[in-house]
């Protein structure tokens, strides 16, 4: 309240002269009746400012009723006219409320010029806070979270989620809805079932939620004798509020006794084959399944009448991560490596795992996979996806980055400006990197300057991967700070972690044009949806427009992603970069003094974390010379359309033959056109360079050297592979992939040499239907190419040009692959068509 009197240039002396009074409750209920009426004598008006429930307005209105005296009390709503002031539902924040509070003292008379300007004020910020969002960063699931594999149900079916990380499922295109208090997951359905056409559902239950309240739902279940089936997580940990462990010694084995001793219909234990479990600690009469099986057991469980349950044991990532670096939790000693010339960008990994640690690469020849092996928790799910790609290394260990070592010249401080008020900091990012820890040591930092700072955390669930704003006041004296969340227009200093965070509507809403001055991470950093869109890409451009468009010349934009990997060796010293050139911009009014002890009681790598204040530093008074050092992403690429084509048609010769190199180039020197000729370059060479069983062999042999460049030791390497004429179908209808040990290189090398048998009739996995559509569709698109070259004009063109980039969206192996053609087939006939009617049309006109 105080804050949003302050948003409307009321101070002490301005309320006294409009005759403003307030009054902090400090008992909701029940009020203290008699003070309330000693502070309401005299009064005319009172406006009861209160979140949700009309609880204080009610007592008001009941303490004031028999006095006769005809005083107005507004709360929820104003007077008899009914209109709303502040709503029950959301949170209140204080332009709503300064925006209310204006419009009653301008109808009461007791606006002034102060008032009418901060209403101008106010009016002006929620102008500039009306654009959407150009890309959003939802919280997901850790890499290795059991609840990606937990989550998943089968085609048809339906779940509802609760309380816990699992209600995240509810974007991830799994068939989850809804949420509940905790303990009333599935209470919902009770009262559904009766009126729904569906005769079954699942629902997601944690322990923590099971052993707090969530067993009474079950109960409840099975007294109205419900069809549902409760999936209920065993990981070991309460892990959305810190990864606490269970009251009471809660276990999965008592879990399942619980459940039978509740007379649950059926119950099914499925685990991750990782775990250390002992198997024989549950009851005898419940059955067992390998996570692999989670699908299936769901299947017969949906058909079970009553209340069925499956018990699913898989440990906490985030906490497996703890317990490891505190050696107490099996490590295994294994890491899963792609290949990236085999890998065809299809994204079917990231499908069938939903991990955040596949990190897309960018190549010549198309958007690739690989795994962050700083991020990967060792789950091991990737490697279901249907491709060759993958490879599993024993006893292999990450090579560390070396730093770059860089002299820093002695660097003026800046001028430290006195806070007038409050000096209002937002700090962005992404869950899991350190954002808070940055907000941490800049309010200590305050305080040991003898300020005051009052901060506010908004991260939620687990984050990890999600968006974290961390809103922070500070000013000369603490009684100076009333309400810690910064209000629209109101940053003065904007630290920027994460460009989609940042760039977001909920951050540049409360940014203002020649007030905030902003330092921000321009590193693309792929969000959740990568995992099921293969071809998602942060729109950089779109983003950035958007703050420079804000910010102007008050915006400095650095990869220090890039920068604490090249000079401190990781990009985890990002944060305190952009903190160390936020402060060399005069934007933070604390001291050098004060800032370098912080980061010394903060405890956790002082000397680096020290080191890459100073670059931040640095950067901000040489951002060119920052530049310089940053490795590009993509290292000598083809740039030029003859570059593009030489690359293809080199990678063809080693593929199978110059003869077919020059099938490529003749084909090209038929087009004029160059936006044609360089769609054509990519989407023939596509086609002819299908990954079949010699070119898999061929890539595999260098495998070794690959994996090499990444790791310093490897024992033994281990491929993933579904061989045609080996593999057996699974229950999903794919054909099951199997590990082959180092032996299998020999083979590669044999298989490799038979290239030439390509295409002939000695080509035995020639005769296989994907190897026959790949042929057919190379005979295909000439045919095609040669006929709409006939067609091509500058109305045809767009239609051709897509056209002819279509096979580039034929990614893929096996079932994957078919799926894709499919696809691209549907979309090859509406194009062709289109063309064909778009001529027709141009004929006719021309006659």
């Amino acid at each position: 309240l105080v804050h949003a009197l302050s948003l409307l240039n009321v101070d002490d002396a301005e309320a006294e002269r409009l005759g403003i009074t307030t009054y902090k409750v400090a008992q909701t209920w029940p009020l203290d009746k008699l003070s309330m009426q000693e502070w309401a004598e005299g009064l005319d008006l009172i406006v009861v400012v209160e979140e949700k429930r009309k609880l204080i307005e009610v007592q008001i209105k009941e303490a004031l009723f028999d006095d006769l005296r005809g005083r107005r009390v507004y709360g929820g709503a104003k007077g008899l006219s009914g209109e709303q002031l502040f709503p029950i539902e959301g949170a209140l924040d204080p332009i709503w409320i300064a925006e209310k509070l204006g419009s009653i003292l301008i109808e009461e008379g007791c606006n002034s010029t102060l008032v009418d300007g901060g209403m101008a004020q106010l009016s002006e910020a929620r102008r500039s806070d009306n654009a959407s969002d150009i890309a959003a960063r939802l919280p997901y699931f850790c890499a290795g979270c059991p609840h990606n594999s937990s989550t998943k149900v089968p085609e048809g079916s339906r779940a509802y989620a609760g309380i816990g990380c699992h209600f995240m499922a509810q974007w991830m295109e799994r068939e989850t809805l809804g949420f509940t208090q905790m303990g009333g997951e599935g209470a919902n359905w009770i009262g559904e079932a009766p009126f729904s056409t569906r005769n079954h559902v699942f629902q997601n239950l944690g322990d923590g939620t099971y052993n707090h309240s969530g067993i009474q739902a079950i109960r409840a279940a099975l007294a109205a004798n419900t069809n549902i089936t409760y999936k209920i997580l065993f990981n070991d940990a309460v892990a959305m509020t810190g990864g606490q462990g269970n009251d009471g010694g809660l276990s999965a084995p008592r879990i399942a006794r619980e459940l039978m001793a509740m007379g649950v219909s059926e119950i099914a234990l499925v685990y991750d084959e990782k775990e250390d479990l002992d198997l024989n600690a549950f009851p005898k009469t419940i059955s067992r399944h390998e996570r692999a099986e989670m699908l299936d057991v769901q299947k017969r469980l949906s058909k079970v009448t009553g209340v069925s349950a499956i018990v699913y044991v898989q440990t906490c990532a985030a906490e497996k991560r703890r317990r490891r670096k505190k050696n107490e939790f099996p490590d295994p000693d294994q890491r899963i490596f792609i290949n990236t010339d085999i890998c065809e960008g299809c994204g079917d990994c990231g499908i069938q795992s939903n991990c955040v640690a596949i990190s897309p690469v960018e190549t010549e020849l198309g958007r690739k996979r690989a795994i962050d092996q700083s991020a990967c928790n060792k789950d091991f799910s990737c490697v279901n996806g249907f491709c060759p790609s993958f490879v599993s290394l024993e006893g292999a260990q990450p090579k560390k980055r070396k730093a770059k070592s860089i002299s820093l010249p002695d660097m003026p401080e800046p001028t430290i400006a006195p806070i007038n008020g409050t000096h209002n900091v937002v700090i962005t990012g992404v869950g899991g990197t350190g954002v808070v820890t940055i907000g941490a040591i800049l309010a200590q930092a305050a305080h040991l300057d003898g300020k005051g700072a009052g901060m506010m955390e908004m991260a939620g669930l687990a984050q990890k991967g999600g968006a974290v704003h961390i809103h922070c006041r500070l000013a000369e004296h603490p009684s100076s700070i009333s309400a810690i969340r910064v209000a629209l227009g109101e940053c003065d200093a904007l630290i920027g972690g994460d460009l989609v965070v940042t760039a977001g509507s909920k951050t540049v809403g409360l940014t203002a044009q020649g007030r905030t001055g902003a330092v921000v991470n321009c590193q693309e950093i792929v969000t959740g949806d990568f995992t099921r869109n293969a071809e998602f890409k942060i729109p950089h451009d779109q983003l950035t427009l958007a703050l420079e468009a804000r910010l102007r010349d008050d915006l400095l934009m650095i990869d220090s992603s890039a920068l604490a990997r090249e000079l401190l060796g990781d990009s985890v010293f990002s944060n305190m970069i952009l903190f160390g050139a936020t402060w060399q911009r005069g934007l933070l009014p604390i001291t050098h003094a004060a800032i370098t002890q912080a980061i010394t009681l903060n405890g956790a790598a002082v000397e680096t974390n020290k080191r890459a204040f100073e670059i931040g530093r640095w950067i901000a008074l040489y951002p060119e010379q920052a530049e310089e050092i940053i490795q590009p992403k993509v290292i000598n690429l083809p740039k030029s359309l003859e570059e593009k084509i030489k690359f293809r048609a080199d990678h063809l010769r080693q593929y199978q033959s110059k003869r077919l190199a020059r099938r490529y180039i003749k084909m090209l020197s038929k087009i004029e056109d160059s936006e044609l000729k360089e769609a054509v370059a990519l989407g023939y060479h596509k086609l002819l360079a299908y990954k079949d069983e010699y070119e898999v062999a061929r890539l595999h042999k260098m495998t070794s050297a690959q994996v090499k460049n990444q790791f310093e030791t490897v024992k033994k390497i281990y491929f993933h592979l579904a061989p045609p004429l080996l593999s057996k179908t699974g229950p999903d209808g794919r054909p099951q992939k199997r590990k082959f040990g180092p032996g299998m290189l020999r083979g590669f090398k044999i298989l490799a040499s038979m290239k030439l048998l390509r295409g002939t009739p000695f080509d035995i996995f020639g005769y296989s239907e994907e190897r026959k559509i790949e042929r057919s569709l190379i005979r295909q698109y000439e045919q095609d190419l040669k006929r709409i070259l006939t067609l091509y004009t500058a109305v045809t063109k767009p239609a051709i040009i897509e056209l002819a980039m279509l096979p580039l969206s034929i990614k893929g192996f096996g079932p994957v692959k078919l799926e894709n053609y499919k696809k691209a087939n549907v979309k090859r006939k509406s194009l062709l068509a289109s063309i064909d009617e778009t001529t027709l049309g141009l004929t006719q006109a021309a006659e």
